[in-house]
């Protein structure tokens, strides 16, 4: 019995040896783990994985040059433990003639930053290392490793490993030409060699020498050959014989700033471009519709009536202009196309949408001469038809955003109204352009074919856009509320089309009744859509978005594209269909370790609207793209192709 005791005893303490070192041989190294902890009341230590290599063999940096790969370490720890990411210790060049790798040979240390909480116990902490270990081959080996913190020994070579760590920043100023980039420094101590191994990949060209040069007495500089045609900023460690140091630089590239006199320019291109958007054509055709019908008149009504279309596009940009001006001067964020982000305001625009489509495509005669909607503009030679199809023309443009606009509008919303102002007049000046040239030149009507039965079928014809228009807004409707609320609009759209069949077909007053039982209808439902449809939860349709993503994924080293988008923005879902949903955009996000994050701005989200203005911006599309090496985020351009997208991420 008393033997059995002593044979327990001898297995109890030889498990405890095997807990506190547990070395494990992986075939090619030998690892352990050690720490530097001295007493059981240290809230701060290390732990140290140790890989003893055999002869020939290396495991490879954090950024392993042109072939190789880093190790992974996954913790196994208890509650009130902390542990860091490594720090990695200055590595050495291994030649592989071609290629050229960074690495470690030998016996190599790798330190862990542990913190506790004081009234946590110290106990069993187990890591599964994984790592790469080459010679002629190359071997992942792994090892699942463990030490006990409350018996572990304090270790001196961890201790030597810390205080060597490269943790000292070097003083340096950077000079850049095509091919290369050169590093000044001063050199802290006397040495023989240097070598600067950059932490980002794909940036250089990793070569077994770097050129150094003397300056004088302890200036250097040392270049090193790129690969990268625009470095915007890198780091990396700088070796001065066996020491380690510090670098991390930015180069200055020169961002160009807009001038009031720019941001005008800008959005007379913007408002001229904006003529050509989907979203634009379905107002637009009226428009022209109405024109064509004007053949046969005298060149001063054309006149009167494009100065008077004109005057509501100007109209309206200036009153939504003072709108968001007014509102951001109370302290909220808001941005173009605000109004969409309404589903009050969406789902009148769908009726208004449709209720035009029918009467284009009944003999209702609510302009004779088929001019606009809303009044017998023609027969009286009465304006308000004009000035509203104006108006309609710039509501149902704020879903889109042209080439140039996106700039514009986010320079002025970000200047006082004195700058604001005109910029939205210029916006509406290039928007009306065509229609002002017209005004200058209404004899130019004459170009076109004299009213005739053709009209009919053309008018016809241009109720099926508003009718697409309506049930893209009602897709919107349903997204920013719920399937429920869509039903309710789909009945109210039901009413329409049959209080437009009863104006058509009666003579009598009876005909009005369908129309106002369905105006007091819409009023009753628009005002009382439940106010938990309105405010949907922003993070659900958000892909993972939210303020703090872009400093965590670049704290990460993760390349990310940022799409900003909407249901209702037209050019936004053009550009999901003809380049971002593209095969080869997904391959190649894919194979270059790109992130894509939506950022869904359908419904009113004040996170979204001031990460717009922090990017000049102030609506959708937005892309946003960075990779390690940038010292900010690019963005991409409004309208996108495949081709674009790829180019601007690369």
């Amino acid at each position: 019995m008393k033997n059995m005791k002593n044979v327990i005893l001898v297995c109890s303490l030889l498990i405890c040896s095997l807990v506190a070192a547990n070395p494990v041989d992986t075939g090619h190294a030998r690892a352990s783990l050690i720490t530097n902890i001295e007493n059981s009341t240290q809230e701060s230590f290390y732990v140290g994985v140790r890989l003893e290599m055999q002869d020939g063999w290396h495991t490879y940096w954090e950024n392993p040059g042109d072939s190789g790969g880093a190790f992974e370490a996954t913790w196994t720890k208890d509650e009130g433990i902390i542990i860091e990411n490594v720090e990695w210790p200055t590595p050495v060049t291994i030649p592989y003639p071609p290629l050229m790798t960074y690495g470690y040979e030998g016996d190599v240390i790798f330190p862990f930053k542990v913190f506790r909480a004081i009234d946590s116990d110290l106990s069993i902490v187990s890591l599964k290392f994984s790592f790469l270990i080459c010679a002629d081959i190359c071997i992942p080996e792994e090892a699942e490793l463990s030490i006990d913190l409350s018996t572990a020994k304090p270790s001196l070579m961890l201790e030597q490993t810390i205080e060597n760590l490269p943790i000292n920043f070097l003083d340096t100023k950077i000079s850049a030409s095509d091919e290369t980039i050169t590093i000044q420094f001063q050199a802290p101590k006397v040495f023989s060699e240097a070598y600067f191994f950059p932490r980002e990949d794909g940036l250089f060209n990793y070569t077994s020498a770097q050129d150094l040069n003397q300056i004088d007495g302890k200036n250097f500089e040392i270049t090193i050959p790129t690969l990268a045609s625009e470095i915007e900023s890198f780091s990396g460690i700088l070796r001065l014989d066996e020491k380690g140091y510090q670098v991390k630089e930015t180069l200055e590239i020169p961002t160009p700033t807009m001038s009031l006199f720019s941001a005008i320019i800008f959005a007379l291109l913007g408002g001229l471009i904006l003529n050509l958007m989907p979203c634009v054509f379905p107002v637009i055709s009226l428009k022209v519709l109405s024109f064509v019908s004007m053949g046969g008149d005298d060149h001063a009504k054309i006149r009167n009536h494009a100065l008077t279309f004109v005057s509501g596009v100007l109209f309206t940009f200036l009153l939504i202009a003072s709108i968001l001006i007014f509102i951001r001067s109370s302290g909220a964020m808001i941005g173009w196309g605000f109004q969409l982000q309404s589903p009050e305001i969406v789902g009148v625009l769908t009726l208004i949408m449709l209720g035009i489509g029918l009467v284009l495509l009944t003999d209702i005669n609510m302009a004779k001469g088929l001019t606009t909607i809303g009044s017998n503009v023609q027969s009286r030679n009465d304006y308000s038809g004009s000035f509203f199809t104006g108006v309609l023309a710039v509501v149902v443009a704020s879903p889109c955003t042209a080439p140039f606009m996106g700039a514009a509008i986010g320079y002025a919303l970000l200047q006082p109204s004195f700058a604001t102002l005109p910029i939205f007049l210029a916006l509406g000046l290039g928007f009306s352009g065509p229609y002002l040239a017209l005004a200058l030149k209404p004899q130019w009507i004459s170009a076109l074919p004299k009213p005739g039965a053709w009209m009919e079928i053309l008018k016809q014809f241009f109720a099926f856009p508003m009718m697409a228009t309506a049930l893209w807004l009602m897709w919107v409707f349903m997204l920013q509320t719920s399937g429920d609320a869509l039903i309710q609009l789909l009945i109210l759209s039901l009413a329409l089309a049959i209080s437009v069949w009863m104006i058509a077909t009666f003579n009598n007053a009876f005909k009005w009744i369908g129309l106002t039982l369905t105006v007091v209808a819409g009023i009753q439902f628009f005002t009382s859509i439940p106010a938990n449809q309105i405010d949907l939860d922003q993070g659900a349709s958000n892909s993972g978005w939210d303020v703090s993503l872009e400093s965590d994924l670049q704290a990460q080293n993760q390349a990310y594209l940022i799409n900003f988008t909407a249901a209702w923005c037209i050019t936004c879902q053009a550009n999901e269909k003809t380049s971002l949903g593209r095969a080869s955009v997904k391959k190649y996000l894919v194979d270059n370790n790109i992130k894509y994050i939506k950022a869904d701005w359908t419904n009113r989200d004040e996170n979204i609207t001031k990460s717009l203005s922090e990017y000049g911006r102030s609506g959708v599309p937005l892309y946003v793209f960075w990779k390690p090496g940038m010292p900010s985020s690019k963005i991409l351009p409004a309208v996108l192709t495949e081709a674009i997208l790829i180019r601007g991420m690369q």
